[in-house]
């Protein structure tokens, strides 16, 4: 074989859905012709098929290097970057390929997802509308403009959108997995998972309809669905939107309850406002590691469920059962060395049910530092509670500082 029969293999491979298969024959490729950049683009394909983001950035900026006057290596490193949602980069990038192929409605439909994500809808509905008058029938402009009429509560238009993606390709996963998501931000979760179980029939591997199934198994427990409608909604407004309002909402609270403390009249509201901030509070944080142990023993769910989910589970789990026996037993004995030591390993379940696993000692951001840290501290407290050893104090105030600092660095 010759290297583009090598070329021919990669891509058909591709196309089926077999990335590292894709790669060895791509690689035969260039072990003939190490600089041919056409080859090049084909591994970083393989690289960004297999979620492998980094290795396809540098493989296509490679190619560029070689031959800077093909439009669609910079489509590929926007997308690469999109992936690492690295927004800015791939919309300067994709800027500067739709400048030397205006003619390409795929680099339009790229741009709007771009855009989408950047919450900026009306752009997004803009670019996939000029994508869409180049190429009627591109599925990524129609999948595009299907999500931003769908986010900008053009609910009809985004319907009549889907079915005409629909009718052009029935059988495409991506198309499935788009009406999937806009069903389920319009809080329709069992319609979302016949498309998603649909997308993943058609494309076993197809990472974004395993996600959006997840979500829309999760969708059966009414809190979860409601917080996702409410994160739905949220996400839409941009991050500094986010910011200012969970910012205002907190301060709102802290005003409203301090306010009912010294007035008789207004102490119910504030009773009742307060109580239900510390709920929705405590629901955000403990619904999904809940959920994830709820899809452990779904017969759908426990297959979509990522290795970090399915730890988080676990861990969540196993602190809820240990805060159990520690409850059960402060109950017999009718002692007060339990409650401590139960009280933190019931929080615990917080920070054990969001963190990544397996834990590493490098490369983590601050939340996760910190939740090993209280892990640590965790595991230290239980002896020290139990055992009457001094210092216990000291970890008390230590455990709940970073606790703390670990809830707002997650927040945000």
């Amino acid at each position: 074989m010759d290297r583009t029969a090598y070329l021919e293999r990669a891509n058909l491979l591709l196309q089926q859905g077999r990335p590292r298969e894709a790669e060895e024959w791509a690689r035969k490729a260039l072990a003939e012709a190490p600089q041919d950049d056409h080859a090049l683009s084909v591994l970083a394909r393989c690289y960004f098929n297999g979620r492998q983001f980094d290795k396809g950035i540098a493989t296509i900026q490679q190619a560029i290097a070689i031959d800077a006057g093909q439009a669609h290596y910079f489509y590929l490193l926007a997308f690469g970057h999109y992936q690492k949602n690295e927004y800015e980069t791939a919309a300067k990038i994709i800027t500067n390929a739709i400048a030397m192929a205006p003619w390409s409605a795929e680099f339009y439909g790229l741009r709007a997802y771009i855009l989408l994500d950047q919450v900026k809808l009306k752009e997004a509905l803009e670019s996939a509308n000029e994508g869409l008058a180049i190429d009627p029938e591109n599925i990524t402009c129609l999948n595009a403009r299907a999500t931003a009429q769908n986010k900008l509560r053009l609910t009809d238009d985004a319907i009549a959108t889907m079915e005409n993606a629909l009718e052009q390709d029935p059988e495409n996963e991506f198309t499935h997995a788009t009406i999937g998501w806009n069903y389920l931000e319009k809080g329709k979760h069992k319609q979302a998972t016949q498309h998603f179980r649909e997308a993943l029939r058609i494309d076993p591997g197809y990472h974004n309809a395993k996600a959006g199934l997840k979500e829309a198994l999760k969708s059966k427990i009414p809190p979860y669905r409601w917080l996702l409608q409410f994160n739905f909604w949220l996400g839409n407004k941009g991050k500094n939107f986010r910011i200012v309002f969970l910012v205002a909402v907190f301060i709102g609270v802290r005003l409203i309850t301090a306010a009912g403390k010294g007035n008789a009249e207004f102490e119910n509201i504030a009773m009742v406002v307060g109580g239900a901030y510390l709920l929705f509070v405590a629901t955000s944080w403990i619904i999904n590691p809940l959920a994830n142990a709820f899809l452990l023993f779904h017969k759908d769910g426990k297959y979509a469920l990522e290795p970090k989910e399915r730890w988080n589970a676990i861990a969540f789990m196993g602190c809820v059962f240990i805060a159990a026996i520690l409850f059960g037993l402060g109950v017999l004995t009718d002692s007060d060395a339990y409650l401590g030591p139960f009280l933190v390993t019931l929080s615990l379940c917080i920070p054990a049910g969001h963190m990544q696993f397996p834990i590493r000692l490098r490369g983590n951001t601050v939340s996760q530092w910190l939740a090993i840290a209280l892990l640590v501290l965790g595991v230290l407290i239980l002896p020290f509670a139990l055992g009457g050893i001094p210092g216990l104090e000291a970890l008390f105030v230590l455990y709940i500082i970073g606790f703390v600092a670990y809830t707002w660095s997650s927040a945000f």
